[in-house]
Parts: C-alpha cells; sequence; structure tokens
C-alpha cells in the first residue's frame, strides 16, 4: 500500500475525459481495464508526431513483444520475471532492478525485513507508504532527479512509478524500463503479471517517479 491524497485527472480514448481519485492508501494491484491516456511527460518519438501518439498508443497496455526501435536500460534484459507475492510489488521491482537492471544478488528478503524492522510496518501485510517509499528506495539504490522517462532510459536508468489498479483507492507500482523510438510507447515491467508491457506514458499515474542509477 502506499498513502497518498493525490487526485487524479485522465482522459479516455472514448470518452475523451475520466477523473479518478486517489485516495488514502495504494494496494499493488495490476490493472487490466483502465484506459491509457495522453501524459504530460510523453515519451518523443523519432518518426511520429505528437497528434498521431495520441491516437495510436492511448489505449490500455499491450503485452511487450520486440520491435524496431525499441531501446532498453540495458541489453539482454529478461523480460520476465517472478510473479511477486501479493503487496509485494515494491520489494519484488527492487530486487528485479537490483538483479537484473544492475547486476547485484540482494534478495527481496533483504529488503522486506529493512523496510518491516525500520518502519514498524510488514509490506506484505500493509504495502509500502508513499510517506516512506522514496527513503526506502534510496536506502537501497543511487537515484537522481527524475526529468522525463526518454532521458532517464537514454542515460541506462530505469524508473520507478505507479499504474491504476482494479481495486478501489489503489494502485501499482511498476519499473519503466525502455520505450520505442518510433512509436513513443514507454515499455515497463509488471511484477504482478511477471512481464512486460508497452503503452502510452501518461498511463502512469506518477505518485512518484524514482530513477534509479545503481545500487549502494
Amino acid at each position: 500500500m502506499v498513502a497518498t491524497s493525490a487526485r487524479i485527472e485522465r482522459r479516455n480514448h472514448l470518452e475523451r475525459k475520466m477523473y479518478m481519485k486517489i485516495k488514502h492508501l495504494l494496494f499493488f494491484i495490476p490493472v487490466t481495464f483502465l484506459v491509457a491516456c495522453e501524459g504530460t511527460d510523453l515519451i518523443e518519438p523519432d518518426n511520429v508526431s505528437k497528434e498521431q501518439i495520441s491516437t495510436q498508443i492511448i489505449y490500455n497496455p499491450t503485452k511487450y513483444s520486440k520491435q524496431k526501435g525499441d531501446v532498453f536500460v540495458k541489453s539482454s534484459l529478461p523480460t520476465t520475471m517472478a510473479k511477486q507475492i501479493p503487496n509485494a510489488c515494491v520489494t519484488s521491482i527492487m530486487e528485479y532492478a537490483n538483479n537484473k537492471v544492475f547486476g547485484g544478488t540482494v534478495n527481496e528478503g533483504a529488503y522486506i525485513l529493512y523496510y518491516t524492522q525500520t518502519y514498524n510496518s510488514n509490506p506484505l501485510i500493509d504495502g509500502v507508504s508513499l510517506d516512506y517509499i522514496e527513503p526506502f528506495v534510496t536506502h537501497f539504490f543511487k537515484t537522481q532527479t527524475f526529468t522525463n522517462y526518454k532521458s532517464a532510459i537514454d542515460a541506462k536508468h530505469p524508473v520507478m512509478t505507479d499504474v491504476n489498479s482494479q481495486i478501489e483507492s489503489s494502485a501499482h507500482n511498476v519499473l519503466c524500463v525502455g520505450y520505442n523510438s518510433n512509436t513513443g510507447a514507454a515499455i515497463y515491467m509488471d511484477p504482478e503479471l511477471a512481464c512486460m508491457y508497452s503503452v502510452n506514458a501518461g498511463y502512469f499515474l506518477q505518485d512518484y517517479n524514482i530513477v534509479l542509477t545503481g545500487i549502494k
């Protein structure tokens, strides 16, 4: 879970307008129904205008398949991962980033133990609080200020952020690891679905954007 009082305003491709309110707690469960929307931080493609992007990829996330123009934070990055256990998408993404992106060996259990002892809360039951997610992540990872997804990916830095879920007042932690330069689509790892997906970057809720530059 993540605590927040942010109000999210988003447009869908059919009705063109939809409002959501992210309330007190965010549970990290995947979304299957939400329509993606245009975002203020849309990845700029090389050969497609913003107007074309707006009509082409403001849809539901699609399971990633290799395409010409794909750019990743690391070559040969695994497109699948071990499926997360309930409420553990933050810690499972941290393990994926540590092991697969940066070549580390830290097990997810170390993150769970640290969070439990430091914040007196079990992330497997309570999730991770929005108040603590940045200090929690930065205890284990080097980070830098977020500018946009494209510049982060070009610098080989994945970005931890969130997407909506089917459960009321909830969201789900994911890791943006790439984009396609021809379509502008963002590519992210979803720990609940255990594989990568492609979508317009405006789909991300962006309650946080944590740029990971290395491990400590």
